[in-house]
């Protein structure tokens, strides 16, 4: 049985906003200072955690996130 649990944590970046992780579909929409939110499919929860403890969060995220997954503007 999938976890219908979603987080949301303020992420601390010249850009980028907030994160919001969707258990159940593995997603992650990450939302940026200029409004624009992204929807980035089949992120691993470990990735989550991953941005949750990183000191560099817009670092990590560009890293790990935006180059490997595909995406889409929401």
């Amino acid at each position: 049985m999938k976890n219908n649990l979603t987080e949301l944590i303020t992420v601390n970046s010249a850009a980028i906003d907030n994160a919001c992780y969707h258990h159940s579909d593995n997603s992650l929409i990450l939302g940026f200072k200029s409004g624009v939110s992204y929807l980035y499919s089949d992120v691993p929860l470990f990735l989550f955690e991953g941005l949750r403890s990183s000191e560099s969060k817009g670092s990590f995220i560009n890293r790990y996130v935006i180059t490997k997954f595909s995406f889409k503007k929401l």
